[in-house]
């Protein structure tokens, strides 16, 4: 970065959802999204000497293979065609030698052929693989080669990256937390008032929990409002209203200073919210009016449904689950006990989910690597059974 202040999106390649600050000498990669600011860069490396060109090129050597099941029953077809060929002729011999009719030699020779069926071996293999297929192309799966088709079946332990694979990978508002002294329509109400111009996931969020709980936004009148957009110096967004009303949502630290500067107090409960919200793994996002701080939004990576019963399905056919995320551990301790997995691995950057694989398999497990970024394509490349989200990157799915 040669100028300018952002705040940037790397889930793409770390697997962190919050953004990173980004300031004049940071660096920034491709495949990362700047979410707000302007920054002016400066390419140090383009074409195949980004990182995400160098990640692609480890995986584009991928091609489709044969089965290992496939290849045995060629080679036992190697063998086994000659031979019954071989035997075929010499009944037909026999039988002529012993004085019958061609005809009757050859009708001989020919029951032999069809009753050892020389080439069912060979068709047999690839006829499975193709209904295979077929089956998992009806539930939504598709194999990319016959190697992973038959891997599948030997799975004993699943790795799963958690944003975009468990989650949905966008912080929703989830709750409003009033301080002392405030109640919780007056929260929902400025809460809702400083996201109605937010077209982030977590202002769109805000308006839709508000409207669920009686806000009528119908009462609100944007004309002449204001909207202040996040940044990475700020840390707040929010609107200047027609009639010098400030209204601010953003990081604890960042509208303390603000309300301080205002000449305003810090509600004795507020740091207790904070911290509550912190430890549901969730982020908190403090509300103020001018000099007045009303409360905490709940923002929450949402668990995508149905997936408590499907990982216990895989607990009753013998699959062990393990989550890896980026986030801190109460994070990760709180979205595994709400998806069900078996365990989780907090903190975990690319090269752990690695380790974590490598030290599974070193005990004789085959593993399987789900993931959807390009932070998962060398754990999908080294796992014994990689499989990759259709709303994922190129990368991924090439992987």
């Amino acid at each position: 970065v040669l100028e300018g202040n952002s705040a940037v999106n790397e889930a793409a390649l770390t697997g962190e959802s919050i953004p990173v600050d980004k300031n004049p000498g940071d660096a920034v990669s491709a495949a990362t999204v700047n979410q707000s600011g302007f920054i002016r860069c400066e390419a140090t490396r383009v074409g195949e000497d980004t990182t995400l060109s160098q990640i692609i090129k480890m995986v584009s050597d991928a091609a489709a293979t044969k089965a290992p099941i496939a290849k045995i029953a060629d080679r036992v077809s190697g063998v086994f065609v000659p031979t019954v060929i071989s035997i075929a002729v010499v009944t037909t011999i026999v039988w002529l030698l012993a004085g019958k009719e061609f005809g009757y030699a050859l009708a001989r020779g020919i029951s032999v052929l069809v009753i050892s069926c020389p080439c069912a071996l060979g068709l047999a293999t690839p006829v499975a693989i193709m209904v295979g297929n077929g089956m998992g192309a009806k539930n939504g799966i598709l194999f990319k080669t016959a190697v992973s088709l038959e891997e599948a079946g030997k799975i004993q332990i699943v790795a799963l990256d958690k944003t975009g694979t468990i989650t949905y990978g966008n912080r929703l508002a989830a709750e409003f937390y009033p301080v002392e002294g405030v109640g919780k329509e007056e929260l929902i109400q400025y809460s809702v008032l400083s996201s109605l111009l937010d077209e982030t996931p977590e202002g769109k969020s805000t308006v839709d929990l508000g409207r669920q709980m009686g806000c009528d936004t119908e009462a609100f009148h944007t004309e002449g409002m204001n909207f202040v957009e996040f940044t990475a110096q700020t840390k707040m967004s929010g609107v200047d209203c027609k009639d010098g009303t400030i209204v601010r949502k953003g990081a604890s630290d960042a509208i303390k200073t603000f309300v301080k500067e205002k000449g305003g107090n810090i509600p004795k409960d507020l740091e207790e919210i904070v911290a509550e919200v912190s430890n549901l793994g969730g982020t908190p996002l403090v509300v103020c009016v001018n000099e007045k701080i009303y409360g905490v939004i709940y923002l929450k990576d949402t668990v995508k449904p149905g997936l408590v019963e499907r990982f216990e399905r895989l607990r009753e056919i013998g699959i062990k689950t393990i989550m890896c995320t980026g986030d801190n551990p109460l994070t990760a301790a709180t979205i595994a006990k709400e998806a069900g997995v078996d365990g989780f691995i907090a903190e975990c950057r690319p090269e752990d989910k690695i380790e974590a694989i490598k030290k599974e398999q070193a005990e004789g497990k085959i593993v399987a690597m789900t993931g959807d970024g390009v932070n998962d394509v060398l754990a999908l490349k080294d796992a014994d059974c990689s499989v990759a989200m259709a709303s994922g990157s190129d990368a991924a799915v090439q992987a």
